[in-house]
């Protein structure tokens, strides 16, 4: 007859999460974990596996929690461009936005990148499923007039998720909660009044222009190599 557990599993991984936000999967140690759990090394290998699973546990949990929390803020009743809105602002006051927690999705991102198959996995599975909530509420708030008729919903999405991983970036590197909520606020306003469609207008216009300058440098850089030829030419005759 197997030994009944002397924690509770949920409880333990929990703790396991809020570790590997701080440190990432490599500065932590098997033994670290243990310590933080509460747990024996053979009860943590009974019930997770070994530390790489246990991540994989652990990174799994929190992600799957974090997109639940957003998609049940985007989903709330009313006008949808204000549950957008309201999202961004909620996220940005989340108790665990501080410079000590961190996120452990983009953590793992920034420290797997693609490597790892398992760590793309699930963090591709959570990103898919809030942004396909995300797309349906925008795509409401066009329906109902709330957005710019013009405005491109994918580049409004796209702009909505670089928001979050911009508020997220600025908590790890410790700006203030107040500062953390006028980001949000910011970029709701400037979803409101069809931002990503106009910024994707000027980048076109900048672009032409970067082009336009880019194409004066290269004239200018040839004229400049030609003009050097001919004064070597010149000098060689001079010197014969």
């Amino acid at each position: 007859m197997a030994r009944p557990k002397e924690f509770k599993e949920g409880e333990a991984l929990r703790k396991a999460v809020s570790l590997f936000c701080q440190q990432g999967f490599a500065a932590t140690s098997t033994d670290e974990l243990m310590r933080v759990m509460g747990i024996s090394r053979q009860s943590m290998y009974d019930t997770f596996g070994d530390k790489r699973t246990l991540f994989l546990h652990a990174l799994e949990f929190y992600v799957t929690n974090s997109v639940r929390s957003m998609e049940a803020e985007l989903e709330k009743g009313g006008s949808p461009l204000s549950a957008v809105m309201n999202a961004l602002v909620t996220f940005a006051e989340r108790k665990d936005m501080t410079s000590a927690e961190g996120c452990m999705g983009l953590n793992a991102i920034s420290e797997f990148g693609e490597r790892d198959a398992e760590v793309t996995r699930i963090t591709r599975i959570a990103a898919r499923s809030q942004r396909d909530t995300l797309i349906r509420v925008l795509k409401k708030a066009k329906a109902e007039g709330e957005l710019d008729p013009e405005a491109d919903i994918h580049n409004a999405a796209d702009f909505f998720e670089c928001t979050l991983v911009g508020i997220k970036m600025a908590a790890k590197a410790g700006k203030p909660r107040r500062s953390l909520r006028a980001i949000a606020i910011f970029a709701g306003r400037a979803l409101r009044h069809g931002g990503p469609c106009r910024i994707g207008r000027t980048t076109l216009k900048v672009s032409s222009e970067v082009e336009k300058s880019s194409s004066r440098i290269l004239t200018v850089t040839q004229t400049e190599q030609n003009n050097s030829q001919v004064d070597r030419l010149f000098s060689r005759r001079r010197s014969q």
